[in-house]
């Protein structure tokens, strides 16, 4: 009697997320050594996840993949044997994110509120509220799994994993490419790189060459950055062909010229003289430097916030584009050549034992970064292979960077306590351990009405009686 072996399957949990769900599908797809494998297909959202899976048969078929299809909106159904999975989740990402910075600079407070600052404890708490079951039906269901995260805040959905769960977890993140994509701009002169002169980055117009500069950087540089998601700090610029290290050639070019090119990451270099690879937007989410509206320091470095109702409107144009796809109406050639977010990259190289290095992985620090705390989850290179994924030791930052890197991370863990717990007095003290609150009773009312405009989000803050 023949043995079935069963094939690896590969759970995709937010398979219509408009971030990372379409490109990840066509790079798994794609992908020749991930042919014939099971993929599983999960959204709440019922009706895209019908057209999505309509386009994932449609690549399968076009493509020879020979995969297993499958799609639901009960996770529990796709997890069960899962092998890897692919976490790309959120709630009601722009509107929330719009609500979290407009009530903010109601306090006088003008941030990002992504990853850092005032508005990132509530899209930490929302995130965790919605993420955290999930991961306790992976630890039931298929314990043994891999968990490739991207859903941000990256290094607090992490924290939530390696504190409250026993699921394994890898958080990913594309920021490397916009180290390289700085480094090409800077060095453009030196090494001859096809950039516009006048180039800088925009939400609006800076990926128009955005993907060719960091395409030219990587083949000419290698990269070593370390801290924490959003705030990795340059160690190394290695040019590959000569071995020469480029970083001080780099640092001083990047003071001397190109003023307008991420006038905001030039200043931090001028006073600390380290830079971080995130730019200007990530950079400040961090930093206590830029969210005084009344001293109006973010119009003076020209801040570009990220363009939200823009990013609800490229949604909507996604879904159209899906379902032409789907149904056959346009072609599906671009999505043989889109760029990766590395997932299939990393799934491949544990699924085969063909070890890699990547960049740029958010997992606990076991003495890879020295002078930040183990356990703390760091950004670091790392070796991935069969045996899992093992991070590089960089050694120390430079303890500026160290410095501000291990504020974040009590800031994080302690957000991500009051999250899970549910506990009010903490998530008070998570807000006010923040560089960007210097008042208490402000802190107060901004955490009140954060709290009343996420009630639907957050019933954990919200217990019966109280």
């Amino acid at each position: 009697m023949k043995t079935m072996v069963k094939q690896p399957k590969i759970v995709v949990i937010g398979a219509g997320s408009a971030s990372f769900g379409l490109v990840n599908l066509g790079a798994i797809i794609r992908h020749q050594r991930l042919k014939g494998i099971h993929l599983s297909l999960v959204d709440i959202n019922e009706s895209g996840l019908i057209q999505i899976t309509n386009l994932a048969q449609r690549m399968n078929r076009e493509w020879d993949a020979q995969m297993i299809i499958t799609s639901t909106t009960d996770r529990t159904e796709a997890l069960v044997d899962a092998d890897y999975i692919i976490l790309s989740v959120a709630i009601d990402r722009e509107q929330c994110w719009k609500q979290d910075v407009e009530i903010a600079l109601k306090y006088g407070i003008h941030h990002y509120g992504e990853n850092g600052g005032p508005g990132a404890l509530m899209h930490t708490a929302r995130n965790i509220t919605l993420i955290l079951p999930i991961l306790k039906d992976i630890e039931r269901l298929c314990p043994n799994a891999m968990v490739l995260n991207f859903t941000n805040p990256v290094p607090r959905i992490n924290i939530a994993a390696a504190r409250f769960t026993k699921v394994k977890m890898v958080g990913i993140c594309h920021q490397i490419d916009f180290g390289y994509m700085m480094s090409a701009k800077i060095l453009q002169n030196e090494f001859g790189f096809k950039i516009p002169k006048d180039y800088r980055f925009t939400w609006n117009s800076g990926w128009d060459h955005f993907g060719s500069m960091v395409q030219q950087a990587t083949e000419r540089f290698d990269i070593v950055a370390a801290g924490i998601n959003h705030f990795s700090w340059y160690l190394s610029i290695k040019d590959k062909k000569t071995g020469k290290e480029l970083l001080p050639l780099f640092k001083e070019t990047f003071l001397n010229e190109y003023p307008e090119f991420e006038p905001y990451t030039r200043k931090i270099l001028s006073v600390f003289k380290e830079l971080p690879i995130g730019g200007d937007c990530h950079m400040l989410e961090y930093l206590p430097f830029t969210h005084n509206n009344v001293k109006k320091s973010w119009e003076s470095f020209d801040i570009q916030m990220y363009p939200l109702m823009k990013a609800e409107a490229d949604r909507h144009k996604m879904w159209e584009e899906i379902e032409k796809m789907a149904s056959g109406q346009s072609s599906i050639e671009h999505l043989l050549h889109t760029h990766t977010e590395r997932a299939e990259q990393i799934i491949v190289a544990m699924m085969h034992d063909e070890p890699i290095l990547d960049q740029a992985v958010n997992i606990p620090n076991q003495g890879y970064v020295t002078n930040l705390p183990n356990g703390a989850i760091v950004e670091v290179p790392a070796t991935i292979s069969k045996d899992g994924i093992k991070g590089v030791v960089v050694g120390d930052l430079p303890e500026i960077a160290a410095i501000w890197c291990r504020r974040q991370i009590e800031v994080a863990e302690l957000a991500v306590k009051a999250a899970v717990t549910g506990d009010k007095a903490l998530l008070l003290q998570a807000l006010l351990i923040d560089q960007m609150i210097d008042d208490i009773g402000q802190a107060e009312a901004l955490l009140d009405e954060y709290l009343l405009a996420n009630e639907k989000y957050l019933p954990q803050f919200f217990k019966k009686g109280e």
